[in-house]
C-alpha cells in the first residue's frame, strides 16, 4: 500500500506541474474571510466530477489563498481519510455519457468519524471548476470539441480542454455546510449520506447554471421556435385580416422581427470583450470598486436574475456585462435600444448577449407579439437578463422615473410559467465623470439630442486621451418577485392573466415594483470623493470655499452617513477629508488658490456643470438632513413636534423627486430623530425642553448648518415657483401641459437672471413630475376640460415655502412669475419660433441641416 501511496503522490505532483504550466487559474472569493470558515473545525471540500486535474487546480487555488489543501490527509476520530476531498458524480461510460451520482465512501468516513465523536464538526466546502465558462450551444462545433459543457468529458476531450481553455480557468470556494447540522436533522447515517449528497448536487447545478448558464439555442432555431408560439400565430392571422396580406407574408416580416431583436450570443466575442474592456478600463478609469458583491451571488445559486441598473451612460451595459463575468457569473442578456443596433457594432453588441427593442412598439401589435414571446423564452430557459427601467440615460444625474413596460412583461411571463424563481437585483453605477456630461448639459440647456452613428462613435474615440477617476458599482438587496406578488395579490398563483388582459391588481403590482426597484437603486448609492466634494462646493454662491470649511464640511458629511446610515446598502467610499480634498485636487476637480489668511479651494464652471450631475447620482443621501436644516434658515428654534410636521407635509414632494425609501407613518419620525441626534451631537443644534435651537448665527457651526440646509434649496425654488405661477395664474386657468411649459420657461429666465445653479434646475422631466405629485396628493385636480383647480391646502403650501426661502430668493421668484411679463415674453419666444420654421422651409439646405 505504502508504495503505491508514493507513486499515487508522485502522480499528482507531475499533474500538478503540469497543471501550472497550461493553466491560468482566478480563484474566488479573491478574500478567504469571506467564506467565513471556522479555523477551529477541519474542512474537507467537495468537488463536482471525479478529476485529477479538477483536484490539481482545486489544490493549487486553496494553497493560494491560503486554506488547508484538499490533498492533504485528515484524522477524525478513528476513522484516517488519505485525502481532505471527495467528488459526487462519476462519468458513466455509455453512449450518452451522462454524470451518475455515486455515494462518496470518503463522506460515508466522515459521518461515521462524527457519529463516534459528538463534539466534533466538519465544514463541507464545495469547489467549483469552469473551464472556459462557455454557454452550450446547439450546432458549434466549437463546444463539441472543446468546450466544458453540461456533459462530462472524456479522457481526450478533457486534455484538450485543458490545452484550449486553461487560460480562462475559474475556481469558485463555496460558503462551507456543517455535516454536523445536516446529521442532527437526520435519523441514520445512510440518510445523512443521501440528503448532504442531495444538497452538494443541487448546488453544482445551481452553481453551474449561474456561471455558464442554460444550453442556448441557435439564433435561428430560438426564432423557428417563437413563430410557432400560439400568442404569435394568432398576432399573425390578426395582422393578415386586417391588412388583407396573406399569412405567409406576415409570417415573414414577423420572422424578421424576431431576427432584428434576438441576441446571438457567442462565447469567442465575450472572452474577447473581456480582453478588450479590460484594457479600456484601465485606459480611462482607476479601478472599478464593487460593494456588496455577496447580494447577487447569493441569489444568483437559486434565482433567475435580472439586472435592473441605473442608466447613466453607454458604458453602463459593458461595464455590468464585465463585473459580472470577472466575478464567475454569466453575463446577462442585455435589453439595448435599436438605435445601437449599428453596422459592425450592433453585430458586436448582439454576440456579446445584446438584444435589440425598438422604442416603441404601441401600435405594432405583431412586432409586441414578437418581442413579448422571446422574452418569455428567454427567461423560462433561465438566462439572466438586463434593462434599465428609466427608459433611457438620465440627463440631470438623478433617477428618473421607471417605465414599467420591461417589469411588465416579466412579471407577465412569471405568472405563465414560472419554472424558476425570479430576483430583481438593482445596482447602482456611480461615476467620478462621465463621459457623455457635456452632451447632457447641452440637452437640458435646449440642445437637441443627436442621434448615434458609426461616425459619432468614431469621432467619440478623443476620450481615450481623457481620464475619467474610478467607478463605483453597488449591489442592492434583491427583490423577490414571488414576495413582491405575496404582498400585493393574495392567490396569484391561481390568476390566469390573458396575452391581452391587463387588470387593475396587475397594474399597480408593476406600478409598486418599478418604484421599489428605483428605490432599490438609490438605497444602494456610494458616497464617491467626488460627490462630497461637489455637494459641498456647489452649495456655495461662487463655488469656491476656504479650506478649512471644506474640511469641516466634507466631516459633518462622513458623520452623517456613517453614525445615520441612508440605508443598510449605501456606501462611504472615502472616509478622510484630507485624502478626499487630496483626491479632488490630485484630478483638476478642484483649483487650489494660495492667500494669506488661508488657502481656498475653486473650481471652473465648466468643470461645475459636470460636477453637478455627479453630486446628483448622490444627492438623495443628503435630501433629508438638508430639508431638517433648512428649516432652521428662517427660524432659529423649532419644536419638535412642529419639526416632525413640516417634514411630513413637505416629504412626499421630496419622495417622489429623488425616489427616498421612508415611509411616512413607519420610517420617517425615526429618521428625523437619528438626523437630529446627530446634529445634535455635532453642536450644529441644541436641544431644550422638546425644542431644537439652530446654533448661534456667525459661528462656525451656523455656517455649516445653513451650508447643509442648501442642499434642497433648489429643489424648494422650483417647487415653489411652479406653485406661485398656478396661484398667480389662477383656479381652473392652466392645463398640466401649460403649468410644465410655464415653470420650464420661468425657471430658465431665473437661472439666467440670478445664476441659479444649472441647466438640470429647469430639467422638463423633473418639473412634470412635480406636477403630477400635486395631482397625486390631492393638492390640485382636474375637471373634465383638463384645467387645473386647487383650493386653501395649496396656497397654504405656497405660504409655507415662501417662509422657507430667503427674502431675497423669494423676492426673486416673485418678480419673475409676474404674469403679464411671462406671457409677452413666452409670445415673443413663440412668434421667434414661427419665424425660424418659415425660414428652413424656405431653404432646402437648412431644413435638411435641421434634419439631422
Amino acid at each position: 500500500m505504502t508504495p503505491w501511496l508514493g507513486l499515487d503522490r508522485l502522480f499528482f505532483l507531475l499533474i500538478r506541474a503540469f497543471m501550472r504550466l497550461c493553466t491560468r487559474i482566478r480563484a474566488l472569493p479573491g478574500d478567504p474571510a469571506e467564506l467565513q470558515l471556522d479555523p477551529n473545525k477541519p474542512v474537507v471540500y467537495v468537488l463536482r466530477d471525479r478529476s485529477v486535474a479538477d483536484a490539481a487546480v482545486a489544490d493549487q487555488a486553496a494553497r493560494r489563498l491560503g486554506l488547508s489543501a484538499p490533498k492533504a490527509s485528515l484524522t477524525l476520530g478513528k476513522q484516517h481519510l488519505s485525502r481532505s476531498y471527495f467528488h459526487v458524480y462519476k462519468r458513466q461510460v455509455s453512449v450518452a455519457r451522462q454524470r451518475r451520482a455515486i455515494t462518496p465512501a470518503r463522506l460515508q468516513q466522515l459521518v461515521a468519524g462524527l457519529k463516534q465523536n459528538p463534539e466534533l464538526d466538519v465544514q463541507l466546502v464545495p469547489v467549483s471548476v469552469f473551464w472556459g465558462r462557455q454557454p452550450e450551444k446547439e450546432n458549434s462545433l466549437w463546444r463539441i470539441i472543446f468546450s466544458d459543457t453540461w456533459a462530462p468529458p472524456g479522457v481526450i476531450k478533457k486534455f484538450l480542454i485543458i490545452l484550449t481553455q486553461g487560460r480562462d480557468l475559474y475556481v469558485q470556494f463555496s460558503s462551507p455546510v456543517s455535516l454536523r447540522q445536516v446529521m442532527d436533522q437526520c435519523r441514520s447515517d445512510d440518510q445523512v449520506v443521501r440528503k448532504t449528497s442531495r444538497i452538494l448536487r443541487v448546488h453544482f447545478r445551481r452553481q453551474q447554471e449561474a456561471a455558464i448558464g442554460p444550453d442556448l439555442s441557435h439564433r435561428r432555431t430560438l426564432s423557428n421556435a417563437i413563430m410557432e408560439a400560439p400568442s404569435v400565430r394568432e398576432a399573425i392571422a390578426q395582422t393578415a385580416a386586417e391588412n388583407n396580406e396573406s399569412e405567409d407574408k406576415v409570417l415573414a416580416r414577423a420572422r424578421g422581427y424576431a431576427m432584428e431583436i434576438a441576441a446571438d450570443y457567442s462565447h469567442t466575442v465575450i472572452r474577447a470583450l473581456e480582453l478588450f474592456l479590460n484594457w479600456l478600463w484601465n485606459r480611462l478609469y482607476d479601478g472599478i470598486r464593487l460593494y456588496n458583491l455577496d447580494h447577487l451571488t447569493q441569489v444568483a445559486r437559486d434565482h433567475e436574475v435580472i439586472y435592473v441598473p441605473c442608466h447613466r451612460s453607454h458604458i453602463d451595459y459593458l461595464l455590468l456585462s464585465f463585473v459580472v463575468y470577472r466575478n464567475g457569473l454569466v453575463p446577462p442578456h442585455i435589453a439595448a435600444g435599436i438605435n445601437l443596433n449599428l453596422p459592425v457594432v450592433g453585430t458586436i453588441l448582439r454576440r456579446g448577449g445584446a438584444f435589440f427593442m425598438r422604442r416603441s412598439f404601441r401600435d405594432n401589435p405583431l412586432y409586441a407579439a414578437v418581442f413579448y414571446e422571446y422574452l418569455h423564452s428567454i427567461t423560462t430557459r433561465g438566462f439572466s437578463i438586463e434593462y434599465f427601467v428609466e427608459g433611457g440615460r438620465s440627463r440631470s444625474g438623478r433617477m428618473l422615473p421607471p417605465r414599467t413596460g420591461m417589469l411588465a412583461m416579466t412579471v407577465r411571463s412569471f405568472l405563465r410559467d414560472a419554472r424558476k424563481p425570479i430576483a430583481f437585483v438593482p445596482v447602482y453605477i456611480g461615476y467620478e465623470k462621465v463621459i457623455e456630461a457635456g452632451t447632457y448639459m447641452g440637452e437640458l440647456g435646449g440642445g437637441k439630442k443627436k442621434k448615434e452613428s458609426v461616425f459619432r462613435l468614431v469621432k467619440s474615440l478623443k476620450v481615450l486621451r481623457s481620464h475619467f477617476g474610478q467607478v463605483h458599482v453597488n449591489f442592492g438587496e434583491p427583490i423577490k418577485l414571488v414576495d413582491h406578488l405575496d404582498d400585493h395579490r393574495e392567490g396569484w398563483r391561481n390568476e390566469e392573466l390573458g396575452v391581452h388582459e391587463t387588470p387593475d391588481w396587475f397594474k399597480r403590482t408593476v406600478d409598486d415594483l418599478g418604484r421599489d426597484v428605483v428605490t432599490g437603486i438609490n438605497a444602494a448609492a456610494v458616497a464617491n470623493p467626488v460627490n462630497l466634494i461637489s455637494l459641498a462646493l456647489l452649495a456655495t454662491p461662487k463655488h469656491t470655499m476656504d479650506l478649512q470649511q471644506l474640511r469641516q464640511q466634507l466631516q459633518l458629511y462622513i458623520n452623517l452617513l456613517g453614525e445615520a446610515p441612508y440605508s443598510d446598502t449605501a456606501r462611504l467610499a472615502e472616509t478622510d477629508p484630507e485624502a478626499i480634498i487630496e483626491y479632488g485636487l490630485e484630478h483638476e476637480f478642484l483649483l487650489r488658490v494660495t492667500h494669506p489668511l488661508g488657502d481656498v479651494v475653486t473650481t471652473d464652471p465648466k468643470t461645475a456643470l459636470q460636477m453637478a450631475y455627479v453630486r446628483n447620482n448622490s444627492l438623495h443621501l443628503f435630501i433629508l438632513p438638508g430639508l431638517i436644516c433648512s428649516l432652521f434658515l428662517n427660524a432659529r428654534s423649532i419644536g419638535l413636534d412642529t419639526l416632525q410636521s413640516m417634514i411630513t407635509l413637505l416629504y412626499p414632494f421630496f419622495r417622489n423627486e429623488y425616489f427616498l425609501h421612508w415611509r411616512e407613518d413607519e420610517d420617517l419620525p425615526a429618521a428625523v430623530e437619528r438626523i437630529a441626534t446627530v446634529l445634535e451631537a455635532h453642536g450644529l443644534v441644541t436641544r431644550e425642553n422638546h425644542c431644537l435651537h439652530g446654533a448661534a448665527i456667525h459661528t462656525h457651526a451656523s455656517d455649516m448648518l445653513a451650508h447643509l440646509g442648501q442642499t434642497v434649496m433648489p429643489s424648494l425654488e422650483r417647487f415653489y415657483l411652479t406653485i406661485r405661477l398656478l396661484v398667480q395664474y389662477g383656479d381652473g386657468k392652466l392645463t398640466s401641459d401649460q403649468l410644465g411649459d410655464l415653470a420650464h420657461h420661468t425657471a430658465q429666465r431665473l437661472s439666467l437672471l440670478y445664476e441659479f445653479n444649472s441647466p438640470e434646475f429647469f430639467d422638463k422631466v423633473v418639473l412634470r413630475n412635480f406636477i403630477r405629485q400635486l395631482l397625486d396628493t390631492g393638492l390640485v385636480w382636474l375637471d373634465d376640460d383638463q384645467q387645473l383647480h386647487f383650493g386653501d391646502n395649496l396656497r397654504a403650501l405656497d405660504d409655507e415655502a415662501r417662509r422657507i426661502l430667503s427674502a431675497d430668493i423669494s423676492q426673486a421668484i416673485q418678480r419673475v412669475t409676474r404674469v403679464p411679463q411671462l406671457e409677452e415674453a413666452l409670445a415673443k419666444t413663440a412668434e421667434r419660433e414661427k419665424e425660424k420654421a418659415k425660414r428652413q422651409d424656405g431653404d432646402p439646405a437648412k431644413g435638411t441641416e435641421a434634419g439631422k
